[in-house]
């Protein structure tokens, strides 16, 4: 009795033994096999033994490689080597270069920065610069532009153009002894005449040519509608004794005629011309601005240059009559007394003589030269054909009238069909 029992117990714990071994290998990974291979399943009583096959680690595709051309002979490897060539480029001396004077606030600043600029501008020219950034003809206590012209022009004799940018800090009140005068009123614009005509006097009595630069628009409307008051002062009295004044609003505004920040720079690239403030100008915008003040002065310096050339030659001596004789050669001719020739006119020069006008006679063209390519023929009538007056009335009521001729029976724009009763 003992014995069964023992047996019994046994079988059930090799029973449980083989089932617990079964639902181990159960979890067990199965074994990799290959593609196409049946997919056996295998049931195993522990751990599968791990692959000892070594890993193949990633390699990124490569371009493949350019065949290597052969290398080709240069001057260095077959020991040729070309001399340096310096060029020097003649230099003209101070002393004969003509001076030019910037006077103002800072938009005269910005002026003197575009001709900085332009290295032909500075070989041609020599810059002298007075210019104050929050001064104006209004604030005579703070700079005295009257006074301050006055020695600027004794310290520089020898100055050839004289330009002036001056108003941006003006809209403030005037005092005039005990009185204040509100800006732009009518007391105020004729004060303020006096101060132009002030500097426009100091110049004069220099002998220097003056060329004052209008103020631009401004961002603010207010602003920018009180500087264009005063640029209408400033035109006027320079107007009045006959200098020259350059308005530039158009060339820094929109098509709108209104402020704009950006617009076409010298070779017409749309960049930006103004600074944030609204304002000043960019650096585009300084050599945009000297550009339309350069060529009234190189103008102003060549009629100079040809001033002094004909001052210089000598002049001739009046013919004697009976002195000259061009009909037969080695003979002379009775030359009537009207046909001596008179002296060169003399000219008055300002300040003094310059000897050297070498640069300024390059002539600068606008944009390059022009040549024409082909033969340009203009023919007034048609080869072989006569000109008759076209008296046709359905084209002359459709081209001169706008009236459409009426429409052919038959034709599909023929809609009369529609008036007949009888389709109705």
């Amino acid at each position: 009795m003992r014995h069964r029992i023992a047996h019994r117990i046994n079988a059930k714990a090799s029973g449980l033994v083989m089932a617990l071994a079964v639902f181990l290998g159960s979890l067990a990974p199965l074994p990799a096999h290959a593609q196409g291979e049946p997919n056996i399943m295998r049931w195993w009583v522990g751990t599968p033994a791990q692959s000892t096959a070594p890993t193949r680690a990633y390699v990124p595709r490569q371009r493949a490689k350019a065949p290597i051309r052969p290398r080709l002979e240069t001057d260095a490897s077959l020991g040729l080597h070309m001399p340096d060539i310096a060029l020097t480029l003649p230099v003209v001396p101070d002393e004969n270069r003509p001076v030019i004077g910037v006077i103002g606030d800072s938009l005269a600043e910005a002026l003197a920065f575009g001709f900085e600029a332009d290295t032909a501008f500075k070989t041609d020219f020599l810059l002298r610069q007075k210019t104050s950034s929050a001064s104006g003809l209004v604030r005579d206590d703070y700079l005295d532009w009257s006074k301050t012209v006055q020695v600027f022009l004794s310290d520089n004799k020898v100055m050839t153009s004289l330009v002036v940018m001056i108003g941006l800090n003006d809209r403030q009140i005037l005092k005039k002894d005990t009185e204040t005068l509100e800006p732009l009123s009518e007391g105020w614009r004729t004060l303020y005449r006096l101060r132009i005509d002030a500097i426009l006097g100091a110049a004069r009595d220099a002998n220097v040519p003056v060329i004052w630069v209008g103020l631009p628009a401004m961002r603010l409307p207010k602003l920018s509608s009180d500087l264009m008051e005063i640029n209408q002062l400033i035109r006027d009295r320079v107007a009045a004794a006959g200098q020259t004044f350059i308005d530039i609003t158009e060339s820094f505004s929109g098509t709108d005629g209104k402020f704009s920040l950006t617009g076409p720079d010298l070779i017409g690239d749309i960049v930006r011309l103004r600074g944030p403030d609204g304002i000043h100008f960019t650096p585009a915008g300084q050599r945009k601005l000297a550009f339309f003040v350069e060529r009234p002065l190189r103008r102003m310096a060549a009629d100079r240059a040809s001033a002094v050339a004909a001052r210089s030659v000598p002049q001739l001596v009046p013919l004697e009559p009976g002195s000259l004789n061009l009909s037969t050669p080695g003979s002379l001719i009775e030359v009537s007394p009207a046909a001596t020739i008179a002296p060169l006119p003399s000219f008055a020069l300002p300040n003094q003589e310059m000897t050297s006008f070498a640069p300024l006679m390059r002539a600068r063209p606008d944009i390059g030269e022009a040549r024409q390519l082909s033969e340009q023929r203009t023919a007034e009538r048609l080869v072989g054909g006569t000109r008759t007056r076209f008296d046709e009335t359905s084209s002359r009521d459709l081209f001169d009238r706008g009236v459409a001729p009426a429409a052919r029976a038959g034709r599909s724009d023929d809609f009369s069909w529609k008036d007949d009763a009888s389709w109705r």
